[in-house]
């Protein structure tokens, strides 16, 4: 096969494998779990949500690690194994008794294992194969992520009422082991030298010798801390909506199956929202294409809380939409910006705060619920902040790494300003 066809075969098999990404096993299910789990065993809502906040505290502290583990060992060995224990741990969820520290135990370890199906090695996958249309190719990427959000519901729905809450989670561990690991054993892997050289390499042959900054060059950057401080409150804000999204509707009197719908319909929002991001990402200039994307959940809190018709279910979607915009961003303005040697590590603790948001924002949301009663005062304090940092996004300024330059084997370009040049990769 030409080696650009395999490059954008293997953006194809990293949209499915991602289909199964933390995002449709454990967090979409919460959602639709959170209220049947919470009945069943007596526990308050804070501390059903604080399962995810465990999950995604230790899925954080992990992250960087995984991030520099791919640096240097590359996709295979560290998506396959990671995949196994997801899977197992996910399946041990159907079987746990009704005690708290033991599920708080169970979900801290599945946070640590499911790290490597967090999306970020396949997203790294289609940055080393594509480099020119890489805003395409991630955002191609990022629509399986998304379409795993619309789908998870409706298998939990599914399971759940003929069959019981517990039996969703051997459903959703099956969706894996068919979508993610099957791909990740015999399909996905970074390129070969040689097809590195077809691709557009000419001197760089090994990991550590791609061009970019390392970790201690990029914290001295502005945009590197731009970057961190939106990622974690965009983190917080938008996740605690999708974990809480069923009760919010169900709340206001929307029924659950309804409710379940606009939680798919959300999942399709975010898929339309990577794509869409992706391609104006190779148009537009990034920052700019963020702040439309931090306005949306923005005016998705607003018609939420508003009660009325069906604008909580635009809301949703607002939200969804925004959700699949920011992980497009993340990662793209991190090879722009920073460029590809480091790419793993910058890269992995940006994603360690998209974790902690998990951890942070679900809580914040139960907190407010548990305190006044409904979700108005997180909707208000994550509304302030995206607005606070969609005004600093204009000075990350110009790309440092630009298309043809953060491809492996390219010139190192000026830190300030560096120029265009032509590239026959991908």
């Amino acid at each position: 096969m030409d080696v650009q066809r395999r490059a954008w075969w293997m953006v194809s098999w990293s949209t499915i494998a991602i289909t199964a990404s933390v995002a449709s096993l454990v967090l979409s299910p919460f959602s639709v779990l959170l209220g049947p789990i919470s009945q069943e065993f007596g526990w308050s809502r804070s501390q059903t949500s604080g399962l995810v906040s465990i999950f995604a505290l230790t899925a954080a502290v992990v992250t960087p690690v995984v991030g520099r583990l791919l640096d240097k060992h590359g996709t295979r060995k560290i998506l396959v194994p990671g995949v196994i224990l997801t899977l197992i741990g996910l399946a041990s969820l159907s079987i746990l008794p009704p005690q708290l520290w033991l599920w708080m135990t169970v979900m801290g370890l599945l946070g640590v294992v499911s790290v490597t199906v967090n999306g970020m090695p396949v997203v790294r996958l289609a940055a080393r194969w594509v480099d020119r249309r890489r805003g395409l190719a991630i955002g191609i990427v990022g629509t399986g992520l998304a379409l795993g959000q619309a789908i998870s519901p409706v298998i939990v729905g599914g399971l759940m009422t003929h069959y019981g809450w517990r039996t969703s989670f051997i459903g959703l561990a099956v969706f894996g082991l068919i979508v993610a690991l099957l791909p990740a054993l015999f399909v996905l892997r970074d390129p070969r030298p040689e097809e590195s050289v077809k691709l557009g390499e000419t001197t760089h042959h090994t990991e550590e010798e791609l061009p970019g900054l390392t970790v201690k060059e990029a914290f001295k950057t502005r945009q590197y801390w731009i970057l961190l401080i939106s990622t974690l409150v965009i983190a917080c804000a938008m996740p605690g909506v999708l974990v809480h999204l069923v009760s919010i509707l169900t709340d206001q009197g929307i029924s659950m199956e309804r409710a379940v719908a606009a939680l798919s319909l959300a999942g399709l929002a975010t898929m339309a929202g990577r794509l869409i991001g992706g391609f104006l990402l190779d148009v537009i200039h990034a920052p700019y294409v963020a702040m439309v994307v931090f306005l949306f959940p923005v005016v998705g809190f607003l018609m939420l809380g508003s009660g009325m018709g069906i604008l909580p279910l635009i809301g949703a979607m607002c939200v969804g939409f925004a959700m699949g915009g920011e992980a497009d961003l993340v990662s793209y303005m991190t090879s722009r910006y920073l460029g590809m040697k480091s790419f793993g590590s910058l890269y992995g603790i940006l994603f360690a705060l998209l974790a902690l948001g998990y951890a942070i924002g679900p809580a914040v949301y139960a907190a407010s619920y548990d305190s006044t009663g409904s979700y108005h005062t997180a909707y208000w304090i994550f509304g302030i902040a995206l607005i606070v940092v969609m005004l600093a996004l204009p000075f990350m300024g110009k790309y440092r790494f630009r298309p043809a330059v953060a491809v492996p084997g390219a010139h190192e370009p000026d830190p300030e300003d560096a120029p265009t040049t032509q590239n026959t990769g991908a």
